[in-house]
């Protein structure tokens, strides 16, 4: 589906791993780089994308031109009753096991812990964006509202989606200001001293957009 003159949205294939990996590092190394050199958080970036694609927790979508992935989102949704999510064998986690005996326990703890911290789990009638991230060379440019666009449609054809939510840092007012302009609305102001302590950042939005 077209969704801007140049750019489509696609299902994460696993050639665009390396690639999405990359996206994540640059959009979120100021908040998990504590301790870690580059190639240490790409690599940590990249075996949590390929363990959340066995798990099935989220469905990554990524905006292309051509063949370069431009920008990259990840969806969530509550699973459904009886649903079962597939379990990680203990071959799949090997690459896991390597990059901490690469990284050292400590250092990908504090990687662990800060995913964990920014995790959300959808309710019933929730479409959870997780994570959204454009290329820094394409930032400005309307690929990310035009992938919030995408989104926002996604939501209207699910059965029983009510409506899409996200988290936004309460310092990221370009963010907040753009999804405002789109019609999301700040539904609560969330504070903790850990999450303060992990990211330097004091309060958090969770904002929602009701179709």
């Amino acid at each position: 589906m077209i969704i801007h003159p140049v750019v489509q949205m696609e299902r994460m294939k696993e050639e665009h791993q390396a690639s999405v990996s990359q996206l994540l590092f640059q959009g979120f190394c100021s908040k998990f780089g504590a301790n870690l050199n580059n190639a240490q958080m790409m690599m940590l970036f990249e075996t949590c994308l390929a363990l959340d694609e066995q798990q099935g927790k989220s469905e990554r979508f990524v905006a292309m031109k051509k063949d370069a992935v431009l920008g990259s989102l990840s969806l969530q949704l509550k699973a459904r009753s009886g649903e079962l999510r597939s379990s990680i064998t203990v071959t799949e986690l090997l690459p896991l096991w390597k990059g901490i005996q690469d990284v050292g326990w400590r250092r990908a703890l504090g990687f662990v812990l800060r995913l964990a911290c920014l995790s959300h789990r959808p309710v019933r009638g929730e479409m959870y964006i997780a994570d959204l991230t454009v290329h820094q060379r394409f930032r400005g440019t309307g690929v990310g509202r035009a992938m919030l666009e995408w989104t926002l449609r996604e939501a209207s054809t699910r059965p029983g989606v009510r409506y899409a939510s996200l988290h936004v840092s309460g310092s990221n007012l370009g963010a907040k200001r753009l999804y405002e302009r789109m019609g999301f609305r700040t539904l609560e102001v969330q504070r903790s001293s850990l999450m303060t302590w992990l990211f330097d950042e004091p309060e958090w939005n969770y904002m929602i957009h009701e179709g």
